[in-house]
């Protein structure tokens, strides 16, 4: 027979196993990511969004942003843009605040990447 003792041992066990659990699961950290391009002229820009797909902006101004959340890690950045007169243009991807690749705007376009970490 199980006494009232055990029946309190066994709650207490039960409770504090699904403490452990539920304040030990690991959450997924989100990270921002920034891209910002850089020119002299309007240039048309192709982006990896948060969710992986590929978006452009057409006549986006010479000082482009954009911003976004996600936690997918390992997922693929990728910036490209292309100056509309010819003119050179820059780009850069920040994750967190921290940049983490550019191109330094010496041609007409850019294509640059990065990974979620």
């Amino acid at each position: 027979m199980v006494t009232l003792k055990m029946k309190k041992i066994i709650v207490l066990s039960l409770f504090t196993l699904i403490a452990v659990f539920t304040f030990s699961c690991k959450k997924d950290k989100s990270h921002v990511v920034k891209y910002s391009i850089q020119g002299s002229a309007r240039s048309t820009v192709t982006y990896t969004d948060q969710n992986g797909d590929v978006k452009t902006v057409t006549n986006a101004d010479a000082n482009w942003t954009t911003s976004f959340s996600s936690t997918d890690h390992g997922l693929m950045l990728k910036l490209a843009a292309i100056s509309t007169d010819g003119s050179n243009v820059g780009g850069k991807i920040f994750i967190d605040g921290n940049q983490t690749t550019q191109s330094n705007g010496n041609s007409n376009s850019i294509t640059i990447s990065a990974t979620l970490p």
